[in-house]
């Protein structure tokens, strides 16, 4: 049983489903009227309806690269290449717990039904079978429905779906994607190479990829700065934004001058910034949401 519950954990992704719900967790908390107590059950049915469709949409992604997983050594473990649980297994759960995840989503509302079915439709059909395969930018467009569930969690706290504040959160995720996952892809340049995945990096080679990671980071940076301009913040959240900001700009500059000294992007001194600046990219996306929820609330 206990072997059961981590493949199906491995299979779902459990690490990227976490993240999923902390951001629609800070989405609903920067949503929801705070002169107003808190409806629990509706905060746990939001929940449970988005972990549903992510752990089920991450699992299908699985069961469509199963064969590619099987060609890289970073993937060539998971439940399905290493012949764990079978397809048919895995096609299960996903059919199970995606078609969970729209019910409990339509019983919230048609919008956010809608905004689930967007969301797995530009993942794992447009992403997936597309993008990801044939563009070296795909990760633009693929951050979409990475960014749908913070919308998600925001429209179901404040009752409606096109709002400052949540279509702000919506761009907050969007922009940290690129930083995140390129980042990713330089460090795991040889394995995407390995799948035919023209990553930017394997595509257009690593010195264009730290551009662009510099430029969206830099972005990312000024958009969490912004966050009066669209929500209630106050010097609770520009406190912890300026001292996050600062930073990831800090562990940037060291990423970026450890890749400078080489063009693949896999020398000893890259190797050992890459994993400061990936956390701190991912601790500031926490930091950037539940500073804004602390000071509104």
């Amino acid at each position: 049983m206990k072997n059961a519950l981590q493949i199906y954990r491995e299979l779902a992704k459990s690490g990227i489903v976490a993240l999923v719900l902390i951001s629609v967790l800070g989405g609903y908390l920067c949503g929801h009227p705070f002169e107003r107590p808190l409806d629990w059950a509706h905060l746990a049915l939001t929940l449970a309806a988005i972990f549903l469709l992510a752990a089920g949409s991450s699992a299908l992604n699985q069961v469509q690269e199963m064969a590619v997983d099987a060609t890289m050594p970073r993937t060539a473990k998971r439940p399905l290449p290493s012949g764990r649980i079978s397809r048919r297994h895995a096609l299960g759960f996903c059919t199970v717990t995606i078609a969970a995840g729209l019910l409990l989503l339509a019983r919230l509302g048609p919008e956010l039904f809608w905004l689930g079915v967007a969301a797995l439709l530009s993942y794992n059909g447009l992403y997936t079978l597309w993008w990801k395969r044939h563009w070296a930018f795909a990760a633009v467009p693929g951050a979409i429905p990475g960014a749908l569930p913070i919308l998600m969690g925001h429209a179901a706290a404040a009752g409606e779906l096109w709002t400052r504040g949540g279509l702000y959160l919506f761009f907050v995720l969007f922009y940290w994607q690129m930083p995140h996952f390129w980042s990713l892809a330089i460090r795991f340049r040889e394995d995407y190479s390995a799948g035919g995945f023209p990553t930017l990096p394997v595509a257009r080679g690593v010195a264009q990829t730290r551009f662009h990671t510099t430029i969206w980071s830099l972005s990312y940076i000024a958009l969490g700065l912004s966050a009066p301009l669209f929500l209630r913040t106050g010097w609770i959240y520009f406190t912890i934004s300026l001292l996050t900001g600062g930073k990831v700009l800090w562990e940037l500059r060291k990423y970026l001058q450890a890749t400078a000294s080489d063009t693949q992007g896999d020398a000893s001194a890259a190797t050992k910034h890459w994993l400061p600046f990936f956390l701190w990219i991912n601790f500031s996306l926490i930091f950037y949401v539940f500073g804004a929820v602390a000071d509104l609330w």
